[in-house]
C-alpha cells in the first residue's frame, strides 16, 4: 500500500510520521492487506485563525483509493488535541470501511455460486479430474 503524508503548519518529525502511519495504516490493514496498489494520502494541517484565543485547531483527512472500487473514501476530522483528531477520524474511517464490507458480505450471501459445497461424489470426481 503507498501511503503519503501531507503536513501544512506542523514541523514534520520521525516521531509524529510513525505515530500517523501506525494508527492510520493499522485501521485499514484488516480491510486492504490484499489489495497493495491501494493509495491513502493523511493530511495534518494547523489552524491557529478559528478562535478567539489562538489555540491551535488540529484537522487530519485521510483519503483512501482501493484499486478494486471507483469510490474514493475521505474522512476529515477536527478537535482541539492532535491526538483526539487522529483518533476521531481513525474511528469514522473504520466505521465507513465496516459498513462497506458488511455490504459486500450481504451481497455475497445471495450470490448462489458462493454457497455451492460439492457432495463427497463430486470432490472426488473433481480431484480425479484434476490429478488425471
Amino acid at each position: 500500500m503507498q501511503t503519503d503524508i501531507y503536513y501544512r503548519d506542523i514541523t514534520r518529525t520521525e516521531n509524529l510520521e510513525a505515530y500517523l502511519l501506525e494508527k492510520v495504516e493499522a485501521s485499514i490493514q484488516d480491510f486492504f492487506k490484499y489489495d497493495s496498489a491501494a493509495h491513502l494520502t493523511v493530511r495534518i494541517e494547523t489552524d491557529r485563525h478559528r478562535t478567539q484565543a489562538r489555540k491551535p485547531s488540529y484537522t487530519c483527512e485521510v483519503i483512501l483509493k482501493p484499486t478494486q472500487s471507483k469510490g474514493i473514501i475521505k474522512v476529515s476530522k477536527s478537535d482541539e488535541s492532535f491526538k483526539k483528531a487522529v483518533m476521531k477520524t481513525v474511528d469514522s474511517l473504520k466505521s465507513v470501511l465496516r459498513r462497506r464490507s458488511s455490504k459486500k458480505a450481504m451481497h455475497r450471501r445471495h450470490d448462489p455460486m458462493l454457497n455451492y459445497f460439492p457432495t463427497w461424489e463430486e470432490a472426488e470426481m473433481m480431484a480425479e479430474n484434476q490429478a488425471g
